[in-house]
């Protein structure tokens, strides 16, 4: 077996420095073990060289000190440390108390692989001896954390260790998306989590197994975490060229256990959207006082004038990932933040969103990306239906009359224009007056003879009435009407240009656009 000082002298080694202990450099070396966990000593035996990030120890040189005598006293060969990330300069008190024991202290290259210095220790065992070196010490070293982990970065450290491919850890929960990555951009590193958390891309779904998929003309060797609505986890490497080993599959197998870890463990924001849902419900309790409202909204919430309540119905829902669907819910209420409540059925769903005098187009962009939560679970699952009414704007203690605004508001959006869209109550108020059953049968003809001419046209007439509709509702903007047609904003201007030549107008005055306004909206319950 090589002894330390034979070990040294190794090319991959080089660059090292012995900081403590030179004179013990003759004891042999029998094995290479990992620790990246705080109580991690307990794994070490006699004759073994321990390499560390010095992650367990940076917060705390105390530790480093009671380290360096646990394993003087388990006679390990030596410690080899990586001072590029963490602990930047070994401090001197640990240093003098390693000389004091001769025990051996390296400063190990910042680019050197775990895998690599295991590998070539036990390089006199042939292939398969190195391989089940490699694999013993990957369990030992996630051993060491089965009991917690601290950080998406604490399990980055570990695998980065092991693993020498591109590599791409990421966990999503109510917090948002956390990626740690190395040899892979940002933007290649969020579309990997993004494709590969939900498993979207090839309707595999690697659970707990490492798959290779192509994802955006790359191979990948994937393994993540179950999808639930509290979060998910993924760890990949890309294969550029080189195919991901068995310890390297076995690396990923391992992590996707610590990833689901970390998902449980986030119980603070759990709490906190408990939290936030118990205090809307009483919020909403016809029973309690206004005076009781106001005192629960002053203690429990930021500082708001203002909020605006919206109730999502969730229709044919049987395609839909309503984990997936719950989790971006959750986190949009943590961003803004909003107080959020799921029926348990999953259903409905209501959210109060503050809104803020000095800038109202904040509150006005936080219902927009609302509106984007729901647009994109539609995309995601072919049939799934939804609706979502908005009330006005009033103080939070008069949520029972917001939530009634809301829920009116979604009702009558869906029965007059259907389903995903987001209806304003303020929008539905003059459209509910005109739905009376009085007076649309007094104005049915006046509107229908308004739209005529679009009507008599046929598929293309249908087109036409679409596109102006939109427009109209869109706040007459071209660029916004063209998007959501997916159009070019100068076939939407054709288009319009159209609808005024078959109408017979010289313009689109504010009196025409109110009762064409008025007719597109109303056509469905128009017409026999």
């Amino acid at each position: 077996m090589p002894t330390l000082r034979e070990i040294l002298d190794w090319e991959i080694l080089s660059g090292h420095t012995v900081i403590a202990g030179a004179r013990s450099l003759a004891t042999d070396v029998r094995s290479v073990t990992v620790i990246d966990a705080p109580d991690a000593v307990n794994w070490v035996k006699a004759h073994e060289f321990v390499v560390t990030s010095t992650y367990p120890v940076q917060q705390s040189p105390g530790a480093l000190v009671a380290l360096i005598e646990q394993l003087a006293a388990r006679s390990a060969a030596g410690l080899g440390v990586k001072l590029t990330r963490y602990l930047r300069e070994f401090p001197d008190n640990a240093r003098r108390r390693a000389e004091e024991l001769d025990f051996p202290i390296i400063s190990l290259p910042g680019p050197l692989a775990w895998s690599d210095l295991i590998g070539r220790v036990f390089a006199d065992g042939g292939q398969q001896g190195r391989e089940a070196a490699y694999l013993s010490a990957i369990y030992r070293a996630f051993s060491q954390h089965r009991t917690g982990l601290g950080s998406l970065r604490e399990l980055f450290e570990l695998v980065a260790g092991f693993v020498n491919l591109p590599l791409v850890l990421a966990l999503e929960d109510e917090t948002g998306l956390q990626i740690e990555s190395r040899g892979v951009t940002t933007a290649e590193s969020e579309t990997l989590a993004e494709t590969l958390i939900h498993g979207t891309a090839t309707g595999i779904h690697p659970d707990d197994m490492p798959l290779r998929l192509t994802v955006g003309g790359e191979t990948v060797a994937v393994a993540r975490s179950g999808m639930g609505a509290d979060g998910g986890g993924m760890v990949a490497v890309v294969e550029r060229g080189q195919r991901a080993s068995e310890p390297d599959l076995e690396c990923l197998r391992l992590s996707v256990h610590l990833l689901q870890t970390l998902v449980e463990a986030n119980a603070a924001a759990r709490a906190h959207l408990a939290g936030n849902a118990r205090l809307l419900g009483d919020l909403l309790d016809p029973l309690l006082s206004r005076e009781a409202k106001e005192l629960l909204a002053a203690k429990g919430l930021p500082p708001a004038n203002t909020w605006q309540m919206v109730v999502a119905r969730m229709f044919d829902t049987g395609t839909l990932d309503s984990a997936l669907l719950t989790l971006r819910l959750r986190q949009f209420s943590r961003r803004h933040p909003a107080l959020l409540r799921l029926e348990d059925d999953g259903s409905e769903c209501i959210i109060a969103i503050p809104m803020t005098d000095s800038d109202p187009r904040t509150g006005e962009a936080a219902l927009r990306e609302l509106h984007q939560i729901f647009e994109r679970q539609a995309r995601r699952a072919p049939g799934f239906r939804y609706g979502l009414g908005q009330s006005g704007p009033a103080a939070l203690s008069e949520a029972v009359s917001l939530r009634h605004e809301a829920k009116e508001a979604m009702t009558f959006g869906v029965k007059l224009n259907g389903f995903n869209r987001m209806s304003r109550h303020e929008d539905m108020l003059l459209l509910r007056l005109l739905a009376h059953p009085a007076v649309i049968e007094e104005s049915r003809l006046s509107f229908l003879r308004l739209l005529e001419p679009l009507l008599a046209m046929g598929e293309q007439g249908t087109t036409l009435i679409e596109t102006l509709r939109i427009w109209l509702r869109e706040d007459e903007s071209m660029p916004r009407t063209a998007e959501l047609l997916g159009l070019h904003v100068n076939t939407v201007r054709q288009r319009l240009d159209r609808c005024r030549s078959v109408l017979g107008l010289t313009d689109f005055k504010t009196d025409t656009r109110l009762r064409l306004y008025s007719a597109l909206q109303l056509l469905p319950m128009l017409r026999p």
